[in-house]
């Protein structure tokens, strides 16, 4: 057993290094819009607002200071990059190696499940250059790089859970998920119901028999996570509230947010872009576009449909039940995620869509399973040439 963790590790190193080297080459000049490592420098140097930030980055404006929107942990990782190496590539080279640290931890996920190297090897191409977390990796800006740092953490959890399910560890990897992108926090929900054997051994119903102490580690790193966010907003806008989205300007004025930030009426535009966004085809070379507000699900990772395999376990059901309380908040967000390449906000959860699939495949990568990764692997690789060729539509 030994022997075979030692191999899965060291595959894990060469997929993760395969994938920096594609997402550093995919991309030719690091994203404009890099606030987090503005941000990293601002830690440095005992602030938390940005001083004269560029004027196309979207910023908000409150007491005549300016601040990053998005929760700060991403901002945390590239602290030693600002301290040494605090340049215009900081955040971009930053996106790209916690993109193949994700990389490879899919692989150790996968060797959890399937023993044949071969079939986790597979799982490991899917991972990294079969979704649409190549482009967001490799591209790096502020927004794309957030959902790597979440993507990334939540398959430490994921790896936890098939593992020692330590309650520390799990409880942290949400925390961590939080305060990259707020509605992650709600994918506690699946690492509370899937390590249910280990705090709750008797069931449900014998709930005297309860493991508290258990309960109590798995929850005390995301109160901490909870408190380090109202801190944060407490120093920015004097509230505990993250309030952020509503101080950028002219925010109210965007008819997509007509009924709020967030509210139910626009689950629909959501759902279509997921389920009915289709490439752009023409007439003419290249023949087929890219359409910048995005694609469906099943158009940028169609070997995803081996996640409606799962066998129907606690494990299924917390994963697919996360899945659909994360997707549903993004859901009622006014924005749809534009611009992008596939369906960004579903990329927080890729790590539990990538369980779901992997215990689809009952055991094995099979002929089917494989034909359906390469064709995944062929419409990302699509993607991220013709965006970088300039073949696409607003």
């Amino acid at each position: 057993m030994r022997r075979s963790g030692d191999r899965a590790i060291f595959w894990a190193v060469i997929c993760g290094a395969l994938a920096f080297a594609v997402y550093n080459f995919s991309t030719v000049e690091p994203s404009p819009y890099d606030h987090y490592i503005r941000l990293a420098r601002a830690f440095l140097q005992g602030r938390v607002d940005l001083e004269d930030p560029p004027v196309h980055l979207e910023v908000a404006r409150f007491g005549g200071r300016f601040y990053v929107l998005n929760p700060p942990f991403p901002a945390v990782l590239l602290l030693p990059a600002a301290v040494f190496w605090p340049t215009e590539r900081t955040q971009w080279v930053g996106s790209h190696l916690v993109g193949a640290l994700y990389a490879a931890l899919t692989v150790l996920v996968a060797s959890r499940l399937l023993p044949d190297r071969r079939d986790y090897l597979w799982i490991g191409a899917l991972s990294a250059f079969g979704t649409i977390l190549w482009y967001l990796a490799a591209a790096g800006s502020t927004w794309y790089y957030a959902h790597v740092v979440v993507a990334a953490a939540l398959t430490v959890g994921v790896l936890e859970v098939l593992g020692r399910r330590r309650p520390i560890i799990l409880g942290t990897v949400v925390a961590v998920a939080y305060l990259s992108r707020v509605p992650n926090i709600v994918t506690f929900v699946f690492f509370l119901l899937a390590t249910l054997p280990a705090w709750a051994p008797a069931g449900l119903r014998e709930w005297r028999r309860f493991d508290l102490s258990y309960l109590i580690r798995l929850a005390a790193p995301v109160a901490a996570g909870l408190l380090v966010s109202m801190i944060y907003n407490w120093l920015r806008f004097g509230t505990i509230a993250d309030i952020g989205e509503t101080l950028r300007p002219g925010i109210w004025d965007e008819p997509w947010f007509a009924s709020g930030l967030l509210h139910p009426s626009y689950i629909p535009r959501h759902l279509a872009l997921v389920f009915r966004a289709l490439p752009i085809f023409v007439p003419h070379p290249p023949y087929v576009l890219v359409p910048w507000w995005g694609l469906a699900i099943w158009v940028t990772t169609p070997a995803f449909v081996y996640a409606l395999r799962a066998p129907l376990d606690l494990q299924t059901m917390s994963a697919w039940l996360a899945v659909g309380i994360v997707a549903l908040l993004n859901f009622m967000w006014g924005g749809t995620g534009w611009s992008q390449f596939g369906y960004r906000f579903i990329s927080d959860i890729y790590p539990l869509l990538l369980l779901l699939t992997i215990r689809g495949m009952r055991g094995r990568v099979a002929w089917p399973a494989r034909i359906l990764i390469a064709a995944s692997i062929l419409v990302n690789l699509w993607g991220v040439v013709f965006i970088r060729l300039g073949y696409w539509v607003r």
